[in-house]
């Protein structure tokens, strides 16, 4: 429902009234309390926002926590506005035109006896038009990457399935890019960090399964080299295959690693 007031326009949610944040409303967590908010801005058409917190001087604990729409807040425009009468130097952020001073939030504290939160404050107009339920997907607040999608993901990049394709896929699976619960941005920021996660390992988890290979069988030789910036340089092992079929044979095999290609020579 779009409502007027003098040269401002406020937008108001079209959820039930049993659906709706409400003053002195109880919740055991934080978490919980954000998941609620989170599941009223999906059914509303705007995305959550995780805001500022106070603490107690005391114990240092959060005792107060704010959520918010993911339009609050100032725009690069504004803020640049006041940092031209400061000394301050002028910081670009990748805010685009998301941020536009909406005031929509809830504010929970929490209960002087006990370990609950209680809502001190719903702020229920929005300064901006609300996502249509076709389009409340694409929010940020309201997609992830499901621990089991997640590992269709791992599964589909090891068979060499590009991200486009994974995408496809899931969609087929859940009936359309709405039901899927993630964009294919966020399955190739998913991939991203886990490459970034895994970097550098694949040498360590290759040691340590010549370490197991010796473990397993005192005639099994390795050693390997690093380089001046300590990486994995070069390896040698043999086991008692290999050992039998040099003797015989007189071959050596070697692969050569680089950076773009794979060389083996005899």
């Amino acid at each position: 429902m779009e409502e007027e007031s003098g040269d401002d326009q406020s937008y108001i949610p079209q959820v039930r009234d049993d659906r709706k944040p409400n003053t002195g409303m109880k919740f055991e967590s934080l978490e919980d309390a954000y998941s609620f908010y989170n599941q009223y801005a999906r059914e509303s058409g705007f995305s959550a926002r995780i805001s500022n917190s106070k603490r107690s001087k005391k114990t240092s604990e959060v005792i107060w926590k704010k959520f918010v729409c993911f339009k609050e807040g100032q725009t690069d425009e504004v803020r640049w506005s006041k940092e031209a009468n400061s000394d301050k130097p002028r910081q670009n952020r990748a805010r685009r035109d998301i941020r536009s001073g909406c005031k929509a939030r809830i504010s929970v504290v929490k209960e002087q006896t006990g370990t609950g939160w209680v809502i001190s404050n719903f702020v229920e107009n929005h300064s901006h038009p609300l996502a249509t339920p076709s389009k409340v997907h694409l929010l940020r607040s309201h997609r992830s990457v499901s621990v089991s999608k997640k590992a269709l993901s791992q599964q589909f990049a090891e068979a060499n399935i590009p991200t486009c394709q994974q995408m496809r896929l899931f969609e087929i699976e859940y009936g359309g890019p709405d039901n899927v619960g993630c964009t294919e941005r966020d399955l190739r920021n998913y991939q991203r960090s886990l490459r970034e996660e895994h970097m550098g390992m694949d040498a360590e988890t290759f040691v340590d399964f010549l370490q197991s290979e010796k473990d397993k069988c005192s005639t099994f030789f390795f050693d390997y080299e690093t380089d001046s910036d300590n990486r994995f340089s070069r390896c040698f092992w043999a086991d008692s295959v290999s050992r039998r079929a040099n003797i015989v044979l007189g071959d050596v095999l070697i692969i050569t690693v680089r950076p773009s290609s794979l060389v083996v020579d005899f």
